[in-house]
């Protein structure tokens, strides 16, 4: 990323991180810009748990669906505390999201 360390208090990543090329390092580069007690929040859709998700992935390249526990790994190996995963039921504005604060 083109931006100073320590610029900005949030990141959100709205159903993109299925398209991220080389997740953990990008997770170290959002921490890398967010200030100490930023936050980074992730909404995805999908994680990988149903037979939909598999083929998601086939129909659309470079797609890659992360399980729950996959993303709270990286994230943690990123640096980032106090990792949440939240799921919402079907129809909801938000199904999951992952959150997670630098130290």
């Amino acid at each position: 990323m083109i931006f100073a360390d320590d610029r900005f208090d949030a990141v959100t990543a709205f159903e993109t991180v299925y398209f991220w090329p080389d997740l953990p390092q990008c997770f170290r580069e959002v921490y890398r810009v967010l200030k100490p007690g930023g936050t980074l929040l992730i909404c995805n859709e999908s994680n990988g748990d149903t037979d939909k998700d598999k083929k998601w992935t086939e129909i659309i390249g470079g797609m890659t669906i992360y399980k729950d526990i996959e993303l709270k790994t990286y994230l943690e190996q990123a640096g980032f505390h106090d990792v949440q995963i939240h799921k919402r039921k079907a129809g909801s504005a938000l199904r999951r999201g992952n959150e997670g604060t630098k130290s």
